[in-house]
């Protein structure tokens, strides 16, 4: 199976993915791996990211990824070392990628180079009720997200959330097995 989410983002550039990053959208399969999870250095970016309910850090979180079809789009589960961080993801009306946490919605435009998977951060929006409110850059969360084949049964993943003012809230990177879910 894959991700009908991924493809219809991606289109024509859908199978220039590696097949390890396309296997690792395969929606209803549970992935796991290895992470490694740091906050920023300063009092406020711990602080944020606690309050925020990420992820605590470590230096190697037992990892999993359960992606499942939700409505028009997709459900991804995550747990490091058993702590829960939930994401919905689905296609906007603009044809970007749209992923909601909490009351922060982001829109990535989905770029694929050399096999790899760039998610390239165009918004962000503060969601109170049925408000969403566009944040200007210069006070919006910024997250740069990439995701890279390693031999014939890994992903890489790298995700980085930097704060204006504050500098890295958090980062997380290791790899996600994905030979189960090769076809």
């Amino acid at each position: 199976m894959h991700s009908l989410l991924y493809s219809a983002v991606l289109g024509k550039d859908w199978l220039a993915l590696s097949e390890n990053v396309r296997c690792a959208h395969a929606a209803g399969g549970e992935l796991r791996g290895v992470f490694r999870i740091t906050y920023g250095a300063g009092w406020a970016a711990r602080k944020l990211a606690r309050w925020s309910d990420l992820p605590p850090a470590a230096e190697a979180a037992e990892t999993r990824l359960q992606i499942s079809s939700e409505d028009a789009g997709e459900r991804w589960e995550r747990s490091f070392n058993g702590a829960a961080f939930t994401t919905r993801q689905w296609r906007g009306k603009d044809g970007l990628l749209v992923e909601r946490f909490g009351e922060w919605e982001f829109h990535f435009k989905l770029r694929v180079q050399e096999g790899n998977l760039f998610y390239d951060q165009s918004g962000a929006r503060l969601c109170l009720g049925a408000c969403h409110f566009p944040m200007p850059r210069a006070c919006a969360p910024l997250i740069f997200a990439q995701e890279v084949p390693d031999g014939a049964a890994r992903v890489l993943v790298t995700v980085t959330v930097t704060l204006p003012l504050v500098g890295l809230l958090i980062s997380y990177e290791g790899y996600l097995n994905v030979k189960e879910n090769v076809p």
